[in-house]
């Protein structure tokens, strides 16, 4: 039979003790408690946090004739968000033929300046358009930030 450590007559080693049983695992217990409360809370953080905004940008287009047969569109950012690169795709519709530009998809539209963000002050130039009515978009992949009908110069 096993005896308690207060009812012992020899001295008992402090360490060895059976009261400190107790009190460490009353502290395993609230440690493990706040561990999983925050993991609960971790979770359920990213539910509270609003979406991204999408960009709002002014563009002013401009259009010049090359030849006969093409012309080229630049769009001019004259305010508001930045736009990366990678996002952008401009999209000519000449009748039933779309056409995607972007900064991974042949062929390809000039950001000037080269940088990889369309920013105040930036432009981008489409080349090569048929001389036509074509409808010009740009577009990210949230939302339209640019649509127009182009009329032939």
């Amino acid at each position: 039979m096993r005896m308690s450590c207060e009812k012992r007559k020899t001295p008992v080693n402090p360490v060895m003790c059976c009261n400190a049983v107790s009190e460490i695992v009353g502290e395993m217990m609230m440690i493990t408690i706040v561990l999983i409360l925050v993991a609960v809370f971790a979770a359920n953080v990213g539910s509270l946090l609003p979406p991204p905004r999408d960009p709002t940008v002014t563009i002013l287009m401009d259009r010049q004739k090359v030849n006969d047969t093409a012309m080229n569109i630049t769009l001019y950012h004259k305010g508001g968000d930045w736009i990366e690169k990678d996002d952008i795709t401009i999209m000519v519709t000449d009748g039933e033929t779309i056409t995607k530009y972007g900064a991974r998809l042949p062929p390809e539209f000039f950001l000037s300046p080269d940088n990889n963000v369309f920013d105040l002050g930036s432009s981008i130039t489409i080349t090569n358009i048929p001389v036509s009515r074509v409808k010009i978009s740009m577009v990210t992949p949230r939302k339209v930030i640019f649509s127009a009908d182009v009329m032939p110069p």
